[in-house]
């Protein structure tokens, strides 16, 4: 697996996971959580650390 197959697998595997987290926070409370909104969210977040990757402030 090339470089970029890696960050495809990792983003994919990111949005998932953060979509499966918000499905269960939607289910448990739907009123609570625009799940739309939230989606849309954390997939722009995830896709624009992939294209435009920076260090991390925590590091």
């Amino acid at each position: 697996m090339n470089r970029a197959d890696c960050k495809t697998s990792s983003r994919d595997a990111a949005i998932l996971a953060v979509m499966d987290g918000l499905q269960v926070q939607w289910l448990l409370e739907p009123d609570a959580l625009d799940l739309g909104t939230a989606s849309e969210f954390a997939i722009e977040a995830i896709v624009s650390a992939v294209l435009d990757p920076r260090p991390s402030p925590l590091a």
